[in-house]
Order: C-alpha cells, then sequence, then structure tokens
C-alpha cells in the first residue's frame, strides 16, 4: 500500500487499513458501530453488544 507524501511522492507502507466503514450491524440491523480493537476487519455494536468482523473474501471475478 502506498500513502502519498507531500510534493506527490508517495511511501510504501506496511500493514492493513480501515476499509470503508460498515453501515449497519449484521446481527441486529441497527447503526449504532465503532471500530473494534486492532484488527482492520473489527466492529463494535452499541445497540445489542455484539462484536464482529467483516472483510472480503472475493469479487466474483474468475481470471482464465
Amino acid at each position: 500500500m502506498t500513502d502519498p507524501e507531500p510534493g506527490g511522492v508517495t511511501q510504501r507502507t506496511s500493514g492493513r487499513t480501515r476499509q470503508l466503514p460498515v453501515f449497519h450491524c449484521p446481527y441486529c440491523g441497527e447503526e449504532d458501530l465503532t471500530p473494534h480493537g486492532e484488527d482492520p476487519d473489527g466492529w463494535h455494536c452499541g445497540a445489542c453488544l455484539r462484536a464482529f468482523a467483516v472483510r472480503l473474501i472475493g469479487t466474483g471475478v474468475h481470471h482464465p
């Protein structure tokens, strides 16, 4: 992953960052979600008090 520096120069960074936020809890449907823990996939629902992870496994696009 690269992060731009001032002046348009990019640098390599290690590790993962949080992706786009999850909008609804998969268990109760509420929107009261906050990041959970150090895992970039982890979320906490303030309504049902569950912690869960969401990550993309694939897009379904098959390359020959």
